[in-house]
């Protein structure tokens, strides 16, 4: 558009040519002054008209629309005023395309009023962590059947129902043995933290919370909540490095038992269960030591009363040779429980138990008197376990 000065009828350029014919000496300055200022008029509103016609230029709109789009977009939001996109920092909450309208100072594009943009507001919620557990992928595991159903329950976080479903393929019997390796090692690393960990997992039957009491103890904790464990397993699960350390008002981590646990003499195998019947669940396996000549009976056993001793005498019944308690070269090691025969076959029994070993090399072989060993961190484990006059021990060829 042209200017005012420059227009043939304008009556400013007329007042102006009339003043110069009267008075053709003016000041130079005047003129000086009118012409930078007719300069000024011109920039501002520009030779071309844009500054009148009310369009927006489409590199504008780009540039509100998605100011993120590119550097060029960047570049051209700024020459039109627009402010900057706010970037959330770490935060629970991200809200993604938040329109220009709902900023503090919006770009003043045009004087037309123009309607804005509807653009939804999407809300992201970041959920709360959820409890995971890291186990390697046991590389053999079959992917079909209860295995491959179990690794991918474990793969959704689904920890307690994976170890019913593996517990249930066990009990069943129809697994190959080298299905029934895995399926144990998986339980295995599984129970590392449901059941040996400090954390309590949401709909676990076995465990729960316990918030210590003004006069509590380990041992009155077992005692009160009528827990079918010793006090030492609730020491070692919730990392204590002394029995006494636990605090008014702390919140432990509690097993309700009972434990009960299965011998394989052909395999040198014991496994350990929480519970009994359908609805037990298989914990860990450990390899045992078993008696020369096939000397280790078979059948129901129980933990008898009074028999869960810790660094015990012992006597060699073949040579009489006496052991005190915490001998180094006592074969007993440092946890004895004696059992008691409930079956008809089995219940005349005498000294026949679980016990440690100062022969680790023995475990997995014919070796001992007829008892059943295990190595030094497995038979401390089991002692903690099994509860006298309830926990079990049925042992099968």
């Amino acid at each position: 558009m042209a200017l005012p000065s420059q227009m043939q009828s304008s009556p400013v350029r007329g007042r102006y040519v009339y003043r110069r014919r009267r008075k053709r000496r003016g000041p130079v300055l005047f003129v000086t002054l009118l012409v930078a200022a007719g300069v000024v008029f011109w920039i501002a509103y520009g030779w071309d008209g844009e500054g009148d016609s009310g369009e927006v230029a489409p590199t504008s709109v780009m540039a509100i629309a998605d100011p993120l789009a590119s550097n060029v977009s960047r570049e051209v939001m700024n020459t039109t005023s627009a402010p900057p996109r706010w970037t959330p920092g770490a935060s629970e909450t991200v809200i993604e395309d938040v329109p220009a309208s709902s900023m503090n100072t919006p770009a003043k594009v045009s004087e037309v009023p123009q309607t804005p943009r509807e653009v939804p507001v999407v809300v992201k919620e970041v959920q709360a962590p959820v409890q995971t557990i890291d186990i390697p992928v046991v590389q053999e595991v079959a992917q079909e059947g209860p295995l491959g159903m179990a690794a991918a329950l474990i793969e959704q976080g689904r920890f307690l129902e994976a170890r019913t479903l593996l517990t249930q393929a066990i009990d069943s019997g129809a697994l190959e043995p080298g299905q029934g390796y895995e399926a144990r090692q998986m339980l295995g690393m599984l129970n590392d933290e449901l059941v040996f960990g400090s954390d309590v997992f949401e709909g676990d039957p076995w465990a729960s919370e316990y918030t210590v009491k003004p006069g509590d103890s380990l041992s009155r904790i077992v005692s009160r909540e009528d827990l079918k464990i010793d006090w030492r397993l609730l020491q070692m699960i919730n990392g204590l490095d002394r029995p006494e350390k636990i605090q008014v008002g702390q919140t432990i981590k509690i097993l309700h038992g009972p434990f009960h646990a299965e011998v394989s003499k052909t395999n040198h195998q014991l496994d350990l269960f929480m519970g009994e019947g359908p609805e037990r669940a298989f914990v860990k396996s450990y390899t045992v030591g078993l008696g020369q000549f096939d000397s280790t009976p078979t059948g129901r056993f129980r933990v008898r009363k009074g028999q869960k001793i810790v660094n015990p005498t012992w006597t060699n019944p073949r040579t009489g040779e006496f052991y005190p308690s915490d001998d180094p070269e006592n074969p007993i090691g440092e946890y004895w429980l004696g059992l008691e025969g409930l079956d008809a076959t089995n219940k005349g029994e005498r000294g026949f138990g679980i016990h440690g070993t100062i022969e680790p090399e023995s475990i997995g072989t014919d070796s001992s008197m007829g008892c059943v060993r295990l190595r030094d961190g497995e038979i401390d484990t089991i002692y903690a376990l099994m509860s006298e006059g309830v926990s079990t021990l049925d042992v099968r060829q």
